[in-house]
Formats: structure tokens, sequence, C-alpha cells
């Protein structure tokens, strides 16, 4: 097997969100990777049950729409840990439904969580590692920012918000020694998507390419992990590469022939009329509260 370009024994790592799903499997993949961990969450008690199992790690209870809160998480793990060498953006939520029915604090909760704390994140982080030359941002966005459904639009906004920003940053910080990655899952199995039912499918160059299954959390942490190992910015990493290749092609269509193509695949309906409300309210009570 291949050594990758960076070993990431002994580099420290924050990440945020990490409770649970995506974030608690980046943790984990690193942690046997050999790195030190940081892992941050709002959620103090489930917090503690993740660093319980993970083992070896910092905690920090950070709520993400607080910008100096960051400034205290990134003291605590620099102090104890040592210089920050790779962080990760992954904390955010994802209501759905019908636009007309989403309440205004909702849709504030949607954009302070998802964008804006993923942009205090970054300043802070960047904030260490530029006047280094070197260091890995990572910020989880979602396919959800490329592709439009309808009964996600304020997510839809909140992502693409998201990978927008990660190429910009990317470009100014391109000569810095700094690598700066966007993530875009496609549904994945984690509480976010509970309820759900994702199934689409799509015709690449006449033959159907379906992406109705799930993946799992620890497909996303495997495609961060071999973005920090590659000591290489990743703009828009598609996960899975099927799915980016999909996406692409799609690209190069009109928008009436692609919402067309959408509509083919079930994209246009999905959320709103295939969503199990009883299996979804536990994780949005949580979130909109």
């Amino acid at each position: 097997m291949k050594s990758p370009a960076v070993a990431l024994t002994g580099h420290v790592v924050a990440v945020t969100g990490a409770a649970r799903g995506i974030g608690f499997q980046i943790a984990r993949q690193l942690v046997s990777k050999g790195a030190k961990v940081a892992i941050s969450d709002v959620d103090a008690a489930a917090l503690d049950a993740a660093a319980a199992e993970l083992g070896s790690v910092l905690t920090h209870v950070l709520d993400v729409t607080d910008p100096a809160a960051f400034d205290s998480f990134l003291d605590q793990v620099e102090g104890d840990l040592g210089p920050l060498d790779a962080f990760v953006n992954n904390a955010g939520i994802m209501p759905t439904g019908p636009l007309l029915e989403e309440s205004d604090a909702t849709t504030r909760a949607v954009f302070e969580v998802n964008v804006l704390g993923m942009m205090w994140g970054s300043k802070r982080a960047l904030g260490r590692m530029v006047p280094r030359g070197r260091g890995h941002l990572v910020n989880l966005a979602s396919t959800m920012g490329i592709v439009a459904v309808p009964g996600l639009s304020t997510y839809n906004a909140s992502k693409a918000a998201m990978v927008m920003y990660g190429e910009a940053i990317a470009a100014e910080f391109e000569a810095t020694g700094v690598r700066i990655t966007t993530v875009l899952p496609s549904a994945v199995n984690t509480e976010l998507t509970a309820g759900l039912d994702t199934r689409a499918e799509f015709t690449v160059l006449g033959k159907k390419v379906g992406i109705e299954s799930m993946i799992e959390p620890e497909d996303v942490a495997s495609a961060v992990v071999m973005a920090l190992e590659s000591g290489r910015s990743h703009p828009r990493l598609v996960v899975p590469k099927s799915l980016g290749r999909a996406l692409r092609s799609q690209d190069l269509m009109p928008l009436p022939l692609k919402r067309r193509f959408a509509k083919m695949g079930g994209i246009n309906d999905q959320i709103l009329t295939r969503t199990d409300e009883k299996a979804r309210k536990e994780y949005l009570n949580r979130v909109t509260r």
C-alpha cells in the first residue's frame, strides 16, 4: 500500500460536532491514525459519551454560533496538545419541510450553525495556521449545496454558501502553505437524515446511475482522512466518487433540462412527499428547540 504524503501520527486535529455521526467517525479514524484529537459539541452529555468511547481525546463544549467560543476551544487545544495541524468544521443541522411552514427562528438557526459557525471556525483556524505556513482546514458541506431539492431550500442555500466560501478561501490562501478542503457527502446514514427517503437516479451518457442508498458516516470520515493524508486542497470532494461524476454531467445541462432529470430521478418530490415524520420528529425537536 502506498504511504500517505502526510502521516497523521502526532498531528493535532480539532473536530466540531463530534459527539455523534460523521464528526464522531472522523475523530475515531483520526485516533486510529495516531493523531492527537480534540472533539467539541454543544451537547455536553453526548460529548462525554463520545469521549468515553474514543478514549484519549480532548473535549470541549462548543456552541459554534458564538465566534468567541472558538478562541477558547483552540486556546485549549493548542495549550494541551500543541500547534493546530488540522481543523474540521463538521457541525451542522438540517431541518426539512415546506418553506412557508418554516419558522424564522429555524431559518436563522440553519445559517447561524451551518454558515456563520463554519466561517467563525475557519477564520479562527486560519488565523493560527497561515502565520505558520502550514495546516489543513476541512469544511463539511453537502451535495445539497449543488443540487436543489424542494423541502430543503434553506439547507440548500446554507451548503451552497459553504461550497463557494471554500473555493474562495482556497484560492485566497493557495500560496500560504495551508490546505483547504470542502467535502460534499450525499445522504449519510445519521440522525440528520432520519425519516428521509433519498432514493434517486440519474442518467449519465445513457447509463442509469442510482444514488438511492445512503452512505455511512465512516465513508465520509475516510474521505476526510484521505484529504488530510494527501497534503493537498480538495475544493469539491464529493462522497461517493460515483455521485461526483453524475453531478458533473448535470452541470453541463441547461437549467430546464436539469430540472427534468431531477424530477425523473425522484429528486423533486422526495423530501416533501416521502418523509416519515414520526421518525424525523426527535431530530427536528432537538435542533430547532
